[in-house]
């Protein structure tokens, strides 16, 4: 089995490959035409010495598989008939990266026409202009090529989208920050749609329901009426209730939606009573909506919020005011009966039997968030609390993560710390077909949308399709600066 990526840490089952978007975004430009000017020439001018020849960005900074694209190439010294080469790792590479042609347009700008093969290797290339006198500059890893594809031209409402799911019909859902909120969801088909005002947080496997809050924090739900039109409703509450969310949505063996979350209730009406975080959840059959049924909190707790929820009931989420005083998580079997967990669970399988998320670890140099799995007993049908650690792309140098999807394949997707510190998204598998489960795959990085600055977040991948090929949902920043919504394509061998 083999896997093709672009960091050292590489899966043995795990491949990345891109999906066509061209309809939806390009990065080609229309080549500059210049006249010609010999350096010498245009240094005798201006009476200046010619620059130091020097490549120093491009732009766009990514392409993906598959495509041709322009790209322009600013640095320094260029001189009419520079022609522009992408190496990897130093060496030439046109079989996979190939420049068509090359225009001149200025000592400090040259347009490189270029092709990507559709397996060339997902890594940073460097870009290099070799001048007719036969100088040659080169741009150490300016260029990316990706398997990361942008949804749509843009987001509803700015910028710097937060993804936070994906049905399996491959709708991509989340929200931008900023005023309230502006909640999104895109398809194929209807592209990037806005929902209004608020927050989205979940949507269902069949894609129909979106689950969130509005603008002013009380739990709502979108439910789709055309691929582009959605309809608000507001969620039943519990007495004395100031808010509440919705975060998790699945489906029962009957087809009945069932969504998780929590309910700000208070204790009585009196002003300044406290408010906690209820667990619930609300199910829907028809086209109305029950009442939220309240689940017991673990003993000591004081409030906790069902995250996530599978088809089973089974819910799982972060739980405060534990034995410690700090925040960890829990499992519900039922309205009733509950494991606690050592960390942060994110998502449940639909078996019930696996758990992922983060935890925390102490260690002589303080305390790390680490992606972790917890794990049920087949055999015994008992929760183990303890969470399984799992590794980082940087290892033991970087151990920073967290899970955030899975799927039935035993496939996990999160972010974790690479050999740069940067936050990148991360693939992993396990084989869920013994006792316990078995790490057989990763971690493997996600490509991002080229090179920014070493100290910001690459990548963050949320949710894992069930179905092969398998998509992952998640969000990339382009050029280390905009977040953006972004999927890939992921083939396991």
């Amino acid at each position: 089995m083999t896997v093709r990526r672009d960091l050292p840490h590489r899966a043995a089952s795990l491949v990345v490959y891109g999906m066509c978007l061209a309809a939806i975004f390009s990065c080609s430009r229309e080549p500059v035409a210049a006249p010609p000017m010999h350096a010498d020439a245009a240094s005798a001018v201006d009476g200046k010495s010619p620059a130091a020849l020097a490549v120093t960005a491009v732009s766009p900074p990514f392409g993906d598989q598959g495509v041709t694209i322009d790209v322009h190439v600013f640095g320094s010294g260029f001189t009419a008939g520079a022609q522009a080469t992408w190496l990897l790792h130093g060496a030439a590479d046109p079989a996979h990266v190939h420049t068509n042609s090359t225009t001149f347009v200025s000592s400090t700008e040259v347009v490189a026409n270029v092709t990507i093969a559709s397996d060339a290797t997902l890594d940073f290339w460097d870009v290099q202009i070799a001048l007719a006198g036969g100088k040659n500059g080169v741009g150490s890893e300016l260029f990316e090529v990706t398997s990361a594809q942008i949804l749509g031209p843009g987001t509803p409402g700015g910028i710097n989208p937060e993804v936070y799911g994906m049905s399996q019909n491959l709708q991509i859902m989340g929200w931008v920050t900023g005023g309230g909120g502006t909640p999104f969801v895109y398809d194929d088909v209807a592209g990037m749609v806005n929902l209004g005002a608020g927050q989205a947080w979940t949507i269902d496997p069949l894609g129909t329901i979106i689950g969130g809050r509005d603008s002013n924090l009380f739990a709502r739900a979108w439910v789709q009426q055309s691929p582009s039109t959605w309809r608000a409703e507001q969620m039943p509450r519990l007495p004395f209730s100031v808010g509440g969310n919705v975060l998790g949505a699945a489906r029962t063996s009957d087809g009945t939606l069932l969504v998780s979350g929590f309910d700000d209730s208070a204790t009585s009406t009196k002003p300044n009573t406290p408010t906690f975080h209820r667990p619930v959840v609300w199910q829907r059959v028809g086209s109305s909506w029950s009442a939220p049924q309240r689940y017991t909190l673990p003993v000591g707790a004081v409030r906790a919020a069902a995250r996530a929820i599978n088809g089973l009931g089974q819910i799982a989420g972060g739980v405060d005011g534990g034995p410690t005083g700090a925040t960890t998580g829990a499992v519900w079997e039922n309205p009733t009966t509950s494991t606690r967990l050592d960390g942060a669970p994110r998502a449940i399988n639909a078996a019930g039997t696996l758990i992922v998320g983060e935890k925390t670890i102490t260690t002589s140099s303080g305390s790390t968030i680490i992606p972790a799995y917890w794990w049920r007993n087949p055999s015994t049908g008992i929760w183990d609390g303890t969470g399984k650690p799992l590794p980082s792309l940087a290892g033991a140098s970087c151990a920073t993560g967290t899970v955030r999807g899975l799927n039935s394949a035993g496939i996990l997707v999160g972010s974790s710390c690479n050999a740069a510190g940067q936050t990148q998204a991360t693939v992993w598998r396990l084989d869920l077909s013994g006792p316990v489960p078995v790490l057989v795959a990763g971690p493997t990085g996600l490509s991002g949308l080229g090179t920014g600055p070493k100290n910001l977040d690459v990548s963050d991948a949320i949710s894992v399709s069930e179905a092969a090929p398998f998509t992952v949902a998640g969000m990339a920043l382009e050029s280390g600066v905009t977040r953006l919504a972004v999927r890939w394509r992921l083939i396991v061998q």
